[in-house]
């Protein structure tokens, strides 16, 4: 319903490119006018009286235009988000408690990252299986999803990590990193404990990894998802 009503709102907001109406209602004209020529030789097959409406053909494309036209207006007026706004160096209001968020919306494909072993389970793995929503901007739809995961440490307590990841094209400035690399690091004591945040751009997708704790929490994450890689 929030997706239905985003486009709604879009659509009434979209300025119709002059000729558009007249061109699709000649379009539908045309295509009449075939139909009544096609009847007329109604021996052929189907294939070919299609390829004898280029009215159809015309209108269709029309349509197919128009719908992505709105498509990209729809995207360009999601808000662009300040890449700040997910760190908890720069955000201490930032929330990173499981339990006061709600399960992501699943508005984009949450998918994690290709290089470094976040789809290993033998010491790094993903809590509860599933991602939960987060809304800086106060839209109707989430702008990230964030995974919790837990690294086993043996007889040490575990590491745990969140890994936030969102649509590229929604976050700005983008980061300058294209993998996770400890040696780009920001660290953050707060309140309610000491982070280690990394950022970088994969694709199309920014992620950001906040391990809770510091440098050695932070140098076991990555001896973790380098062993398993190697």
């Amino acid at each position: 319903m929030a997706f239905h009503q985003q486009l709604k709102n879009v659509l009434f907001d979209v300025e119709v490119p002059d000729g558009l109406k007249e061109s699709v209602l000649d379009s539908l004209q045309q295509h009449d006018a075939d139909d009544i020529s096609v009847r007329d030789h109604s021996q052929e097959s189907s294939r070919t009286r299609f390829h004898k409406r280029p009215g159809t053909i015309a209108g269709l494309s029309a349509c197919l235009l128009f719908a992505a036209l709105l498509t990209y207006f729809w995207a360009a007026q999601q808000p662009v988000i300040a890449l700040s706004e997910f760190s908890p160096e720069q955000n201490p209001e930032f929330n990173l408690d499981s339990r006061l968020l709600p399960d992501f919306d699943d508005n984009f494909s949450a998918k994690l990252p290709l290089q470094g072993a976040w789809h290993a389970k033998d010491r790094l793995s993903l809590i509860g299986d599933k991602f939960f929503g987060l809304s800086p901007s106060q839209s109707s739809t989430h702008d990230a999803a964030v995974g919790f995961f837990r690294l086993r440490m043996g007889n040490t307590s575990p590491v745990f990590v969140a890994l936030v990841q969102i649509p590229a094209y929604r976050v700005e400035p983008l980061p300058s990193q294209t993998r996770f690399d400890t040696g780009s690091v920001e660290y953050a004591q707060l309140k309610k404990g000491n982070y280690a945040t990394v950022k970088w751009i994969e694709d199309d997708r920014v992620y950001i990894c906040i391990v809770f704790g510091g440098p050695r929490e932070l140098e076991a994450l990555g001896r973790a998802l380098q062993s398993s890689t190697a």
